[in-house]
């Protein structure tokens, strides 16, 4: 089989670069031939403000990615193309040329980029969803992209144009959501339900350096340090959670409110135990992923599917995590332990329960462990995409499929 992946790379390297990485490498470690096309963002709007604006408002159609994309397939001829982020250069051009070509064309749903002009149906520290499945106007004058009034109606100039055009409906024969919470808003926002499969997100099962969870002092947070990502009310219930020492919060990343969150810290008096370590190799990160006594996720919006979750499946550890949507469904009772998201005191309890009962730790971490081997391997995933390929192509199911894990087993 041969694939084209088309991929958008942004500006600091982040989830979804690194589910199209691994979904490219795990292919051609199985024998499938692969020819990845990647685009990147190159106005940056720090240096060069115009620039980026422009590149925003040409964001809804390239004919220079259109005649790209035609000559690749007319060239490579793949057996199916798999676009994962079009946003901004690439365009979805790609898709009509995809389609144009006769090329059957799946796209992954890495966020709500089509109904939502910040992809997060989120908004001052809250979640939105006043744009799903209507003209994202609302978007527009809330400046809810980059609190830009421009570029929110370059983003929502994309969304109607090719609502109108047709291309989600035309150009892209399957869709992939990465859980059953984020399908069913795309549903809501008008794809159809027999269009959407479901395939989360995967790692290898690298981490060997185990310790029991128990064993540890540490916990773990990583991703983008953005306000979506609540960090900062990971701080607040750090410092109401008073763990003793020699407990520490090791938050690995890097991001816009970095800055911030480094003087939140000393505001709070929670320097010398709130470790921030940046953007780190792949190999450390696994080493202190295995080395944790749980992994922090405190996320303010609908989470598709978050890698940093099941990294920490991998690597048998608990999770402490916000009830936002997506991961209200994902983290279930028997891994991990969920707290109201506007309730940083729920979380401190979270962390001081988790730091205290050590056999809960343990259980939770074992049977972490025990959802990642039976739902979020490799082979596991590779078996699921090849099917929605196959399913794009018109094709039966080629391997048959265990039943995707939600919230539960």
């Amino acid at each position: 089989m041969r694939v084209l992946i088309l991929h958008n790379r942004y500006r600091q390297h982040g989830g979804e670069d690194a589910v199209a990485e691994a979904e490219t490498d795990l292919l051609r470690s199985r024998g499938v031939e692969v020819l990845r096309l990647d685009a990147d963002n190159e106005a940056d709007p720090r240096v060069d403000l115009k620039g980026a604006l422009g590149l925003a408002f040409k964001s809804h159609w390239s004919n220079e990615s259109y005649r790209g994309v035609r000559e690749i397939c007319r060239e490579f001829r793949p057996d199916v193309a798999h676009v994962h982020n079009f946003w901004l250069r690439l365009t979805p051009s790609v898709h009509a040329a995809c389609h144009d070509a006769g090329v059957p064309t799946v796209q992954t749903l890495h966020n709500y980029r089509l109904f939502c002009t910040n992809a997060q149906f989120h908004r001052d520290g809250h979640r939105c969803e006043d744009c799903l499945g209507r003209v994202p106007w609302r978007g527009v004058v809330r400046r809810c992209y980059k609190n830009s009034f421009l570029a929110s109606a370059a983003a929502a100039h994309m969304i109607v144009s090719n609502r109108i055009r047709g291309t989600w409906m035309n150009g892209v024969d399957t869709f992939v959501a990465l859980s059953e919470h984020s399908r069913r808003l795309f549903v809501q926002g008008g794809i159809p339900k027999d269009r959407i499969r479901v395939k989360p997100n995967f790692v290898a099962d690298a981490i060997r350096d185990r310790i029991p969870p128990s064993r540890s002092t540490d916990f773990l947070c990583v991703g983008r340090l953005s306000e979506e990502k609540g960090v900062d009310r990971l701080l607040s219930s750090w410092a109401a959670a008073k763990l003793p020492a020699p407990a520490r919060l090791l938050v690995v990343g890097d991001g816009p409110d970095r800055a911030s969150l480094e003087r939140q810290a000393v505001e709070l008096g929670i320097s010398a135990t709130v470790c921030f370590l940046g953007r780190r190799p792949l190999p450390e990160v696994l080493s202190l992923y295995g080395r944790a006594r749980a992994v922090a996720l405190y996320s303010l919006f609908h989470e598709c599917f978050p890698r940093t979750l099941v990294e920490a499946m991998s690597a048998a550890r608990p999770v402490v995590a916000s009830n936002a949507a997506g991961l209200d469904e994902l983290v279930s009772s028997d891994i991990g332990l969920q707290f109201d998201v506007q309730d940083t005191n729920a979380c401190a309890q979270a962390l001081r329960r988790i730091y205290n009962e050590t056999d809960l730790a343990d259980q939770m971490g074992a049977a972490a462990r025990a959802r990642y081997l039976r739902h979020y391997t490799p082979d596991r995933n590779f078996q699921t995409l090849m099917n929605i390929y196959e399913s794009a192509m018109g094709r039966e199911a080629v391997v048959p499929e265990l039943a995707l894990a939600g919230g539960g087993a």
